[in-house]
């Protein structure tokens, strides 16, 4: 976004969207991240879409016009935020030479990418579903080549931890779950898409 100064400033950030907002005639007193009513939203992602919208500022311009100019952006960044996700190493009795557990066919090196590209596709879902709060998740997930011949499917546990900025740690590990789901109990009832 841009201010109404001559020539246009940009804006990076919430804090530099209210000071500017405090000089338009008429004032607009502010603006937060709940105006938005975006779930799973937060400061970092709302910055990086106010830095990013080729709105300019203007006299008159009404606090409802801004927030529509924000509010797509805003719910499309929900799904496209990067999110670090992290290995838990609670895993390793699922992989070969680790303590006693079920057992993948493969080691953690071949494995756990192909779990990150599982779980990202359903990150944005996961931020909505928790909007703010950590949140433990299960996806399940059909019999896998390397959950063992003939043997059972694929549990993935994704524990998202609220930010800014978010996280996920995961693991996965081969388990009768019949129920092909992402939800926050094992094969549980689905989150909201």
């Amino acid at each position: 976004m841009f201010s109404q100064d001559h020539p246009p400033i940009p804006l990076t950030n919430l804090h530099g969207l209210n000071s500017s907002l405090m000089r338009l005639m008429p004032q607009i007193t502010g603006i937060d991240l709940s105006m938005l009513q975006t779930k799973g939203a937060n400061l970092l992602m709302f910055d990086f879409v106010i830095a990013n919208n080729a709105t300019t500022l203007y006299n008159g311009i009404k606090r409802g016009d801004i927030l529509t100019a924000l509010r797509p952006a805003l719910a499309t960044r929900v799904n496209t935020h990067p999110i670090p996700l992290t290995y838990d190493v609670h895993g390793d009795k699922h992989f070969p030479g680790g303590p006693p557990g079920t057992k993948f066919t493969d080691t953690k090196a071949v494995i756990n990418p192909l779990l990150v590209a599982m779980i990202t596709p359903h990150t944005g879902r996961i931020r909505r579903d928790a909007n703010g709060k950590n949140q433990t998740y299960y996806l399940s997930m059909p019999q896998q080549p390397y959950t063992a011949l003939n043997g059972p499917e694929l549990a993935i546990q994704v524990d998202y931890l609220a930010g800014p900025p978010d996280s996920i740690t995961y693991h996965g590990y081969p388990r009768d779950v019949h129920a092909f789901v992402l939800s926050r109990t094992l094969g549980g009832l689905p989150i909201p898409v």
